[in-house]
């Protein structure tokens, strides 16, 4: 299965960053301990494993794709702190997260980070990642 990781990075304070396992089993988000709430590590987990199964990078040597805009925004006073969600849709791809759980500073840098990365990603069918499948081309 195709996973997504998020840790809390402490120390000195670094800017997020999105790392591709070696595995080829999915990416890691550091982000700072300023940047995201302890209680947002695993909703934030959850929800871009989830979304990712509808993603996977394009196969070795084929041109770069389309850019795909996407965006972080913090949205204030959720029924739920702890509910955010994700849109992806054809043009763009909006995650929306409480303002507690991610600072701004992080939510500008992870839309430019995944928007940089989006045209070498595509769009894969459901069920892509259940069965191994780790590259596109496959």
């Amino acid at each position: 299965m195709w996973v997504m990781h998020v840790e809390r990075v402490r120390g000195d304070y670094v800017a997020p960053e999105i790392v591709d396992l070696e595995d080829g089993s999915g990416c890691l988000f550091r982000i700072h301990e300023d940047d995201i709430d302890e209680d947002g590590v695993k909703p934030l987990a959850d929800l871009l494993t989830e979304q990712a199964q509808r993603w996977a990078p394009r196969p070795a040597g084929s041109p770069p794709g389309p850019v795909i805009p996407v965006r972080w925004e913090r949205v204030p006073n959720p029924p739920d702190p702890l509910a955010i969600g994700v849109e992806d849709g054809p043009e763009c791809i909006t995650y929306t997260v409480d303002p507690s759980l991610l600072s701004q500073r992080a939510a500008d840098y992870l839309s430019r980070l995944d928007t940089e990365r989006s045209p070498y990603w595509q769009r894969v069918p459901k069920g892509y990642h259940d069965h191994g499948n780790m590259d596109a081309g496959e």
